[in-house]
């Protein structure tokens, strides 16, 4: 039996819980669909380019199989440092 790595998928939760799974960077949403919640991405447009373009990073590293920890560190710091009601995390897709 053959075992290999399984493929990896970057999660955003938002504050209030709701998880949403990114396999391409048009899956992100600018709104949480919690309807008790409704977080937005308030940011302007260069800051929503930044963020994207560091979760756009990350998604490469996976899909390319590289050390995705520097781009996920960076994704990390983007998300606080543009007050993103998402958290990054990495998940296994079974």
């Amino acid at each position: 039996m053959a075992t290999g790595k399984r493929p990896k998928r970057v999660r955003l939760t938002c504050q209030c819980g709701m998880s949403y799974t990114l396999n391409t960077i048009y899956d992100l949403r600018s709104r949480c669909t919690n309807e008790r919640c409704r977080a937005t991405l308030n940011m302007t447009g260069d800051q929503l380019w930044e963020y994207q373009d560091s979760i756009m990073a990350l998604m490469r590293a996976l899909g390319l199989g590289r050390d995705y920890g520097k781009e996920l560190g960076r994704a990390r710091r983007m998300s606080k440092k543009l007050a993103s009601p998402y958290t990054i995390a990495i998940i296994e897709v079974p």
